[in-house]
């Protein structure tokens, strides 16, 4: 064989082989990008603990679920029905291996509860972080007696709240009435719409009544039994908590947050009325997963206007108001870099 040939084979071989490592880099590198998006792509299955069968909260949470699988998200979000927030809290405490995989709703003032250890809880509690508000609840109190117009007229009143365990329809209530008006309360724990029937039929003096908010509108989305006290044309007298009440009440442990309600937020309402707020929120704790946290927050955000779809409150629903009545610190981490990057938090 020539030398000119015996080049050319060489040639030949070493261009085979060069070619052949090329080929199989390549398939390396596709077989890595591939791996990395399947990683990147990986579905996670989260649990959402919601509220009773039927509420706003039960509602809200399952339309989160079903948004989820309309985004076809990453994150697939399973809801279920819960005894209430109190059970949430309790739950994800006693069942550590849940931390990572479930969402609850809660809110801040039970919460603010369980972290102090202070009743209904009996012990201290870890602290929940915020994904985002579900609604933004206000309560005040309604009589039909017009004579009853402020917290000096209520000593000695027959006073109708929600259920004992109720945190905004009766232990809020009853803790601005003792420590920010420093009356003894005379409670009747009977439930949102029968304390709307005591009142009624004149078996109580003054009843919870209340409605849902959002940050950027100034009417209120009446609860279903004031809605029907309202519809029934008496003549009521709202009687206003009062900020610097509010404010007493929060000093002493209560997370809850002045607000005002305008002149005609309410039929017949014709001067401001200053109660408080508190939130019905997605929770979880503080180890669970950033970047889960991340994508779910920025599901919610997307389809902020999507749930009104699903419940009436669910109008409510707005960018603004996801983290209405919450610090920065308070917020998950992710959680907080996806509000940051839709400008929500600066």
């Amino acid at each position: 064989m020539s030398q000119i040939a015996r080049t050319i084979i060489h040639r030949v071989r070493v261009w085979h082989r060069s070619a052949g490592a090329a080929v199989a880099g390549a398939a390396i590198i596709f077989a890595s990008s591939s791996a990395l998006a399947q990683q990147k792509h990986k579905e996670v299955t989260i649990s959402v603990l919601s509220a009773p069968f039927g509420t706003a909260a039960y509602v809200l949470c399952n339309a989160l679920e079903q948004i989820s699988k309309k985004e076809n998200s990453s994150v697939k979000i399973v809801a279920s029905e819960s005894p209430g927030y109190l059970f949430n809290i309790r739950k994800l405490d006693a069942e550590p291996a849940l931390r990572k995989t479930t969402i609850v709703g809660s809110g801040p003032a039970l919460l603010g509860l369980a972290t102090s250890g202070s009743k209904p809880f009996k012990k201290k509690f870890n602290k929940l972080k915020l994904i985002g508000n579900m609604s933004i609840v206000a309560v005040w109190l309604a009589s039909t007696n017009e004579k009853i117009k402020s917290g000096s007229d209520v000593a000695g009143k027959r006073i109708a709240l929600g259920k004992a365990a109720q945190i905004n329809w009766a232990v809020l209530p009853r803790a601005v009435v003792e420590n920010g008006w420093g009356v003894k309360a005379n409670v009747q724990y009977l439930g949102p719409k029968p304390a709307i029937a005591a009142l009624l039929d004149g078996k109580a003096d003054l009843s919870i009544v209340g409605g849902y908010i959002n940050p950027a509108q100034t009417k209120l989305a009446l609860a279903p039994p004031t809605l029907e006290l309202v519809a029934t044309g008496r003549k009521l007298s709202h009687i206003s908590f009062g900020t610097d009440a509010v404010k007493k009440t929060e000093a002493k442990g209560y997370r809850i947050t002045p607000y005002t309600i305008q002149p005609g937020g309410v039929e017949g309402l014709d001067k401001p009325l200053e109660t408080f707020i508190d939130t019905s929120s997605w929770t979880v704790d503080a180890s669970f997963p950033e970047d889960v946290a991340y994508e779910v927050t920025k599901l919610i955000i997307k389809n902020a206007g999507k749930f009104g779809e699903y419940h009436a409150v669910g109008k409510l629903i707005s960018q603004k108001g996801l983290v209405y009545g919450w610090k920065a610190s308070d917020i998950h981490p992710g959680a907080l870099k996806a509000y940051k990057e839709a400008g929500i938090i600066k």
